[in-house]
Order: C-alpha cells, then structure tokens, then sequence
C-alpha cells in the first residue's frame, strides 16, 4: 500500500508527520509519500535514520493553517499539500490520504477533488470509539451539522459496510441515537429514517433506537446519527476519559504506599485502559462517501497517532471493497421515495462552483480569492473556524442558481457496473429563504402587477 501523508499538517508538523510516517513505514511496511516542502522536508528528514525505509516526498508550494477558512483554501491554494496529496488519490498514484491538518479543508478538498460516490448525497466522518466488548463505529462525528432522513440512512449503509469489510462483522447492529429506546421516541428526523431502515432488512440490520449510554455498553455496532450530536457526542466520551485518568492519577500519586500499590497490582490494568480510551491508538477516522480513501486526524496527533492514521489509511478492505459496496448496497435499496429533485441550491451549487473556480486556478496557477457570500456560508457552520469539521459544510448556503456537481471517476480504482445518477436533497434547508423576482409578487394593493 501506498500513502500520502500531509506533512505541513497538524499543530505538531513536521516533527509528528515525520515520526509517525518513519514508524509506519519501519513497523507496517507501508510507502509513505510526504507531501510539502520538498526542501523543509528533506532538512528535517535526514535528522533520522529513515534509510532504506519507503519514504519518499512530492513538493507542495503552499500549506492550509490550521485556523484558515476551509473555502479560502480550496480556491486560493490549489497547490497546498492538502490539494496535491488527494489529487494523488484521484490519480491514482497513492491509494490513500491522510491529513491531521484542517479538518474542514480536507473536508472540503476531498469533496470538490474527489467528488462523492454514486448515491452518496453528503459524506460522513466514522469514528471508531471504545466499548466493553471491543469497539463500535459512530457516524456522523461532525461532518453534517444540519441532515435529512436520507442522509442518516446513507450514514447507516457506509456505517455498515465499513464495519463490515474492515472489522469483519458479517451481520453489524445499526441503531439510530435518541433520546430513547421506544418508537415513538425521536424526532421526525429520527423516525422517518428508522422507517427506510426497517425496509432494508436484507442488506442492514437495522436494531432500533440506542441511548447515549448504550454506546460504550456495545448494544450497537455501528451508531448512526447527525454530525453536530455525533461531535457532542465524541467530545464528551473524549472528556471524561480524560476525566477518569486523571482522577486514577491523582488517587495513586497521593502517598508512597499507594504508589507501590499501584506500581505491583494496578499498572497493567490501568494502563491497558488508558489505552483503550486513548485516540491516539485508533489515529483517525474515514471521510466515508467521497471518490477515494481520505482519513482526518486530530489537529493534535502525535508521532503515534500518525502511524496508526496511517495503518488505517492502508487498511486494504477499505482500499479496494468498502467504496464498491457502498454503491451496490444503495443501488439495490432506491431511496428516490425520500429525495426531492435537486434544484441546485447548498452544497451541491457551492461544490460545483468550487470545482469549476479550483480548475481554473491550477490551469493558470494563479490563486483567487472565494466569492464572499460562498465564505460567508461556510463561515456559518463553524464558529470556531478552526479544525471541527462538523459544521463546515452542513450548512453552506447559495444561490439557486447552481447545478448538480459531476462525480469524479473514482481514485481507488473503483468502477461502478452501472452509472447511476446521485440522490439528492434538493429542498431548501430550514432558515433558507427562496429568492422571488419582484415582479412576480403583487402589489401593495393585493392585485397582481399586470404583464
């Protein structure tokens, strides 16, 4: 396997990158492309022993920082080591990306170079969390903020085939998150698509509603909810592990009979379950339903967290299965019933928009600024503009003058058996407004304006 790895990216780049490429490739065996300054990189790299390791570097001009506006640096920096590494993907010259840059940038990136898979209308981010039978997949952990009934659905079959292929469960449990176990629980959201899901039996199987304590009790494999709950979810198990560690620390640092204590009876045990609760084991999470093998790390990730990214980029069933079978599964079920005919509006006008500018600026190499109303909308998603990717570009809005993107051929070798147009959410999202030409309103009178 072969991977590209954002060298520029993550609050500890170069050093983390770097390290974490050097023990993948020695414990893994992997190819590793570092992409970024090729002469940065180079100076930094002959301060290890990397020889004999498959390591090699593709320039990249520029680099996204980490609290750089995700539409900015599509469009004004075709060239930054996030562009060049997922175009290396759709080319087909690595079989994966990996990036603990901007999250919302790779978000984006991914989606306007690579494109999504027939029938994915919106990708998902999949995180692996800890569970007292092992582990469980939670999905979406922040890319959606704002979804429909069919995109938890699409979440449940990419949820579902992932677990499938790459952790081997023939049958994985799907649940949908709520706030509780019966029915008639939820909101419409929630039972409209628990409803698709009951109809699926054949390919998913479908277990009902799951509490928020239910997932680390592994009631589910595979949890499936909105992005913006997901990433409140994540975040909060993420705090009170650290939490739990800390307390622990505390309990034994307090006095030399409780450290010998701990040191002769406790050591191990604890230390198996800070590694359970550590993100750093698991490196990161799949950007599920784009044109190829993308992983977002932490912004945070350390040398370790690098590696084992990396181990999961190259992971071969989700190289050469899961994106296959992700679209025979939503081939098989047609969920036309619960899409509305694209109009052009949100994401799909703004990543076609996108597309067509970012085309341009590599043709030329000539970097251009974004349109102001398309920053504007991304801006909306995120109030932090940092690395969440939960809500950068759920909640774009624009004109509805856009048309319906084209899916790129895929970049992990996949071939489709049969083109099939993409589902689309087309109605406008809540809060959205339609633009009506003047002269079709009536006057202040209440007759209508002669033709």
């Amino acid at each position: 396997m072969k991977i590209a790895l954002d060298a520029m990216g993550g609050d500890l780049a170069p050093k983390a990158t770097l390290e974490g490429a050097i023990a993948a490739a020695r414990d893994f065996g992997i190819e590793v492309v570092l992409v970024g300054d090729r002469e940065l990189l180079a100076r930094e790299l002959s301060d290890y022993d990397a020889r004999g390791l498959p390591i090699t570097i593709e320039h990249a001009a520029e680099s996204v920082a980490m609290d750089e506006s995700p539409v900015e640096s599509v469009l004004a920096k075709p060239e930054s080591s996030i562009h060049v590494g997922l175009d290396l993907v759709k080319h087909g010259k690595v079989d994966g990306f990996v990036s603990a840059g901007n999250s919302g940038a790779v978000m984006a990136a991914a989606m306007a170079t690579l494109g999504n898979l027939p029938g994915v209308d919106r990708p998902a981010i999949a995180s692996t969390v800890p569970t007292t039978s092992g582990l469980s997949l939670l999905i979406d952990a922040g890319a959606n903020t704002e979804v429909k009934p069919l995109n938890l659905v699409q979440f449940a079959v990419m949820g579902c085939v992932y677990w499938r292929q790459v952790h081997g469960v023939a049958h994985p449990r799907v649940g949908i998150l709520s706030n509780g176990e019966e029915a008639s629980k939820g909101t419409e959201l929630t039972r409209a698509a628990a409803t698709a899901l009951l109809q699926m039996g054949v390919h998913v199987n479908y277990i009902g509603y799951v509490e928020g304590r239910d997932i680390n009790r592994a009631k589910a494999d595979v949890v499936v909810t909105d992005g913006f709950t997901g990433n409140v979810t994540l975040k909060t198990m993420e705090g009170f592990a650290a939490f739990l560690l800390g307390n622990l620390r505390e309990l034994f640092d307090n006095g030399l009979l409780r450290r010998i204590l701990y040191f002769l009876f406790f050591r191990r045990r604890i230390n198996s379950i800070r590694q359970r609760l550590d993100p750093a084991e698991y490196g990161g999470a799949p950007l599920l339903g784009v044109n190829g093998v993308a992983i977002i790390a932490h912004g945070s990730s350390t040398a370790r967290a690098i590696r084992n990214a990396i181990r999961t980029a190259a992971n071969e069933s989700l190289v050469r299965q899961v994106n296959a079978q992700i679209v025979d599964v939503l081939a098989a079920n047609p969920l036309g019933v619960m899409a509305k005919p694209s109009s052009g509006r949100g994401l799909r006008g703004v990543l076609e928009r996108m597309r067509e500018r970012l085309h341009g600026s590599r043709d030329t190499h000539t970097p251009r600024r974004s349109e102001p109303h398309l920053e504007t909308a991304l801006q909306r998603g995120s109030g932090s503009g940092r690395r969440e990717s939960t809500a950068l570009m759920a909640s774009v809005r624009t004109d509805p003058k856009g048309a319906d993107s084209p899916r790129s051929e895929a970049a992990n070798s996949f071939k489709p058996p049969t083109t099939r147009p993409g589902l689309s959410n087309g109605a406008p999202r809540d809060g959205e407004s339609d633009v009506t030409d003047a002269s079709d309103q009536p006057e202040k009178n209440g007759k209508p304006k002669p033709a």
